[in-house]
């Protein structure tokens, strides 16, 4: 489980991060990333009904949560990042979605190494 302090909740975060923050996208993932004030990286998932079914949609989500807490120590701080789910990430492996991930943050320069 991601701790709290790392995890992005209100509509209304989600909201200005949509409006405000600055898109990377590819064929599995887009990624929302909003510079702030921040002590810690904030890091919230969306995954929508085109992905599957509640059990698949679920799936994606935990491996996404997997994969940032992992992650957590080599992300930049001072920003909220919000991570949406495509259809094609429910027929990912782990490992691919990984590597989705990380070309993602490496994209957005966010990511301190790899």
């Amino acid at each position: 489980m991601m701790q709290k302090v790392y995890r992005l909740r209100r509509r209304s975060s989600f909201d200005y991060i949509y409006k405000r923050g600055k898109s990377y996208s590819d064929a599995n993932l887009v990624l929302l990333a909003l510079d702030g004030k921040l002590t810690q990286p904030k890091v919230g998932f969306v995954v929508g009904k085109k992905v599957g079914k509640a059990v698949v949609r679920n799936k994606v989500k935990r491996r996404l949560r997997a994969i940032v807490r992992e992650l957590i120590p080599d992300i930049k701080g001072h920003t909220s990042y919000v991570m949406v789910a495509r259809s094609r990430s429910a027929e990912l492996t782990y490992w691919e979605l990984r590597q989705s991930v990380v070309a993602l943050l490496v994209k957005a320069n966010k990511l301190h190494r790899e």
